[in-house]
């Protein structure tokens, strides 16, 4: 069968019932039985049973009304009229099978298989197994039903908002709630907080904000456990929607909340046109704790242009950034080596001829570059943590072991990955219809076809929280592999570690907290991040580019990024010391750039409860916080905004507490 016919009910095959034509169909409107031979009627009797058909218009004629001359029909329903009110609490369910979820019970050990690659395989093979055979019929029967299902909210028109992207049954449904809505009617459901922060739900919310059809967005946390069967880092809300309504009405906004009663004490406002500044691209809501959040926020984007601008087309790209995820974990793990779907081994490399020269391995002219894990890597630091001696105890539990001090302090030690891919593109065993092999790109034809040249990479983790340490955990790596995971951003304007250490400052980590509602940052997201433009920070480039050098470069492997900045001599040495004082510089002057006023400096500080909690636990006081509002003080001495700039050296309005100066700190030996 093809994917066109798995995506239809009506069976094609020989010894099919006949399938119910137009003219079948008219007839049988008519009450003409004879029309249809008994195995179609049976076949139609049966997907009556099995898809449950329901048409509202004809379920509730005294609400909705279909008449003939057309007057007052919605052009997405048909019908005129509606509820007044709406009320529901809709499955939370990802209309895709998932293989995991499917299998858990069935067969765990494909549940369990090591990737994408390998469960595949041993779901064909149930096929071929006897004892598998029953098994594998009904994953076919699921899958197909899910496939029809699919197709079917994207294709039939009605879900245009929601039938799009990785599908949830909650966006639908809320959509369908929506739809059956009167024109004074009011509708509330209980669903996940990415109805409105969410790519994939972007379009529907974003109408919802322009046509001025929200009430209300009500967020709660389950660390209270409401829902009990949920996980308590879940975040849902109760959403409000009116039948009609004015963009200029405000909208009562309460986030994070654990309990009804807190709503009451920790309500603010929003409008329509506040969402569409913070999120001009999509809509989305941002996610405030408290009105105080919302005033900051709103201020920083009053200031400040979000990083691309889709509405202006011809300056809304800054930068010149370009998006890339280079590797997909599920879909490209047959590239990856060790080859875990075939037991491969380092060791079996090993004996295979790979030999490790630093992080990559090389076998003749073949080079296998490492896939740089997003949770390898952190602010300033592409050596984060490592796969070496990692215990099976954390890798089940998704953490790896720190690169130590020492290990940090070591100019060529490199971080252990866990796979490894290629840098030039890789053999298939398949030819194409005129003979020549069918190759998969590498990292090479990866990049080179985003134009990048360059011998580092920029990017940034996806997977997170609002509540985590911190969010937007950005990193300057060596050129080399990165799975989905490890999102990039390919600048080809302005200075890298101007825009690097922009991303890593805490303000904005703040305004970036204030949109995130889920466990991802998304490509949508940070594109509407509030990031400083290449002419507005080009007065103080020299500040940065001193210090995000020092940071940045404490290893052999970014030699490239150095002299990308005109350096080169040795790498850094790490000093932990050192380096606390020149990002709280860093933070500082990105506070005021900002616009942030003292007083709000130290509030969202405050809010970083992850930094505080482990500061005290290490040095017993909030130390970064204290570094910062330091230097936030002698900065503010100087006069520092955005358009009046630092100036350093004997004469300079600002000095460094650093012997020697950021930049100029002690080096390895050449």
């Amino acid at each position: 069968m093809t994917p066109k016919t798995l995506n239809q009910p009506w069976p094609k095959h020989g010894g099919a019932p006949e399938a119910p034509t137009d003219q079948v169909f008219r007839a049988l409107r008519g009450r003409d039985q004879a029309v249809a031979p008994d195995g179609t009627h049976e076949k139609i009797l049966r997907l009556r049973d099995a898809y449950h058909f329901f048409h509202w218009h004809l379920e509730f004629p005294e609400v909705f009304s279909v008449p003939e001359s057309g007057v007052g029909v919605q052009l997405g329903t048909g019908w005129s009229g509606g509820f007044d009110a709406v009320v529901g609490n809709p499955p939370w369910e990802r209309v895709k099978l998932q293989e995991q979820e499917f299998f858990a019970q069935r067969n765990p050990d494909i549940a369990e298989a090591k990737n994408a690659a390998a469960r595949k395989r041993l779901i064909v093979e149930l096929r071929d197994a006897p004892e598998g055979a029953r098994l594998y019929t009904e994953f076919e029967d699921a899958k197909r039903r899910a496939e029809g299902e699919s197709h079917f909210l994207r294709t039939s028109a009605r879900f245009p908002l929601t039938g799009r992207g990785d599908i949830n049954t909650y966006a639908v449904f809320t959509e369908t709630d929506r739809s059956l809505t009167g024109p004074q009617g009011r509708t509330g459901v209980i669903v996940p907080t990415g109805i409105a922060t969410d790519a994939t739900t972007q379009y529907f919310f974003k109408d919802l904000v322009e046509r001025g059809a929200l009430s209300s967005l009500f967020e709660f946390g389950n660390e209270d456990k409401l829902f009990a069967a949920v996980k308590d880092y879940v975040r849902f809300c109760l959403l409000t929607m009116k039948g009609q309504g004015n963009p200029d009405a405000p909208i009562s906004m309460v986030a994070k909340v654990r309990q009804v009663a807190q709503i009451a004490d920790r309500s603010y406002t929003l409008t329509a046109r506040d969402i569409l500044r913070v999120n001009p691209n999509t809509g989305t809501c941002p996610i405030f704790s408290s009105r105080r959040d919302a005033d900051i926020t709103l201020g920083i984007y009053r200031r400040m242009p979000v990083l691309i601008d889709e509405s202006n087309k011809a300056g809304g790209n800054p930068w010149g950034i370009s998006f890339m995820a280079m590797f997909h974990m599920s879909n490209d793990s047959h590239l990856f080596r060790p080859a875990a779907q075939k037991g491969e081994t380092f060791e079996d490399l090993l004996r295979a001829g790979w030999a490790l020269d630093g992080s990559v391995l090389t076998r003749g002219e073949e080079r296998l570059l490492p896939l740089y894990e997003a949770k390898m890597m952190h602010h300033y630091d592409h050596r984060f943590s490592t796969y070496e001696d990692a215990t099976e105890k954390q890798l089940n539990e998704r953490t790896l072991p720190r690169f130590t001090t020492e290990r940090h302090q070591d100019a060529i030690a490199v971080p252990l990955p866990r796979y490894w891919v290629p840098e030039q593109d890789a053999p298939t065993g398949e030819v194409n219809k005129d003979g020549k092999p069918i190759r998969v790109p590498g990292v090479r034809s990866r990049l080179a076809a985003k134009e990048w040249d360059q011998e580092w990479l920029l990017g940034w983790r996806d997977i997170c929280r609002a509540s985590d340490e911190r969010t937007m955990i950005n990193f300057i790596f060596p050129r080399a592999g990165a799975p989905d995971g490890t999102l990039l951003m390919l600048p080809r304007e302005g200075q890298v570690a101007a825009l690097s250490a922009c991303l890593s400052s805490f303000v904005l980590d703040f305004a970036t907290r204030q949109k995130v509602g889920g466990t991802h940052l998304k490509f949508f997201t940070v594109r509407q991040l509030p990031v400083i433009a290449p002419e507005q920070v080009t007065p103080h480039s020299e500040f940065i580019n001193l210090r995000a050098l020092e940071l940045v470069y404490t290893s052999t492997d970014m030699a490239g990024f150095a002299r990308d900045l005109g350096d080169t001599s040795a790498p850094f040495r790490w000093d932990p010391v050192r380096r606390a004082v020149i990002r709280a510089e860093l933070d500082a002057l990105f506070f005021r750039l900002y616009g942030i006023t003292r007083e709000d400096t130290e509030y969202i500080l405050d809010t970083f409860n992850g930094v505080r909690d482990n500061d005290i636990k290490a040095h017993g006081e909030y130390r970064t916080k204290n570094l910062i509002l330091a230097e936030y003080d002698r900065m503010a001495a100087t006069g520092l905004t955005l358009e009046n700039p630092l100036t350093e050296g004997e004469s300079g309005t600002y000095r460094s507490t650093l012997t020697p100066p950021p930049g100029h700190g002690p080096r390895h030996p050449a």
